[in-house]
């Protein structure tokens, strides 16, 4: 099969008869060019196997156009609400010029010496990450070196940076109601461990209903932990349920805690819903919407996108603390809860 041969851009420009300005804006995405030149601009660019030179883009603008998101993870549990959200970053530099990174860790340490390690590089110049702490030492940095970011999730400082978060406050006030609806006074609580900032939100969000509705808080109902995997939701579970004063219902603030505890709930022969009550958060593989269970969810993958959206932005020059998007819960309503027995 014969190669068609690259042509350059101002040759391209004289055979459609459009400028070289609108040509480049179209493929680099712009939205003010209109949707029948952009037509018209990607099936010439395929036909005379035109694409733009990125090298000479980024020697140009002497940057480097790319985004890099790492993360430390827990080799211990898979993360399939952190795959939705990279598809998500994935779908939004479709088409772009922009490059993006993954870079995955086991340790913090390393993590945050990998962002040095890029920015001394020059190798990447705009950042994505998430796992969120009160007091994220990752935002000082990057705000240092003046560096575009965009974080999913907040720290306890959300000023003067852009992110990007499901309102987990609101998510536990909806669950705490919707329990407390069905009667259930006696309300557990697994969460994720409240260094991580959303941790922090949900537990204040779990003790502020109780002071709001008048309900006696039991310390002994709240427990949390930085491990994330299923084994941690079943001995957690456990925890609760061999306490003489058991709850009735239990809220679990990942998808692994809430498989774990339903698991410890069958194993004991609980009926789900009758005898006590789980809900939680998030899908693991669409396995929680196939359970017909009860749970928060967000969109992740648009979130992914509206990041990508956002560190655009920046780049055009919109200040940081103007580029914020706070996500409502949607509410998943299953079968796994249900009037207290």
């Amino acid at each position: 099969m014969k190669t068609v041969k690259r042509i350059k851009i101002t040759d391209l420009s004289k055979k459609i008869g459009v400028s070289v300005t609108s040509i480049s804006r179209a493929l680099n995405g712009h939205s003010n060019i209109s949707v029948k030149t952009k037509e018209k601009i990607f099936k010439a660019a395929q036909k005379y196997n035109y694409y733009p030179n990125l090298n000479a883009r980024r020697l140009a603008s002497q940057k480097p156009d790319t985004i890099a998101f790492i993360t430390t993870i827990d080799r211990k549990a898979q993360d399939y609400v952190l795959m939705e959200f990279l598809a998500g970053l994935t779908i939004g530099v479709k088409d772009k010029p922009t490059e993006l990174i993954f870079k995955f860790f086991t340790n913090e340490k390393d993590e945050f010496n990998y962002y040095q390690k890029l920015i001394d590089a020059d190798l990447v110049d705009k950042f994505v990450f998430y796992r969120i702490k009160k007091n994220d030492k990752r935002i000082d940095f990057l705000k240092k070196n003046k560096i575009n970011f965009v974080t999913w999730g907040r720290s306890s400082t959300k000023d003067n940076y852009s992110w990007i978060d499901l309102d987990n406050e609101k998510s536990i006030e909806i669950l705490m109601q919707r329990l407390y609806d069905f009667g259930h006074r006696k309300i557990g609580f697994i969460n994720v461990h409240q260094s991580f900032n959303y941790g922090y939100q949900r537990k204040k969000a779990y003790e502020e209903f109780h002071k709001n509705k008048n309900i006696k808080l039991n310390t002994k109902y709240y427990l949390e932990s930085l491990d994330h995997a299923t084994v941690t939701g079943i001995s957690l579970s456990k925890k609760l349920l061999d306490l003489k004063d058991s709850p009735t219902a239990i809220i679990c603030s990942l998808d692994k805690y809430f498989i774990g505890c339903l698991q410890e709930c069958q194993r004991r022969g609980l009926v789900i819903a009758k005898d006590i009550s789980v809900v939680g958060y998030n899908d693991h593989d669409n396995y929680l919407s196939s359970q017909n269970v009860t749970y928060i969810s967000h969109p992740l993958a648009e979130m992914g996108k509206m990041a990508i959206k956002m560190l655009e932005q920046l780049d055009q020059g919109v200040k940081p603390e103007n580029l914020y998007k706070l996500i409502k819960p949607i509410l998943n309503k299953g079968k796994s809860d249900g009037k207290v027995s």
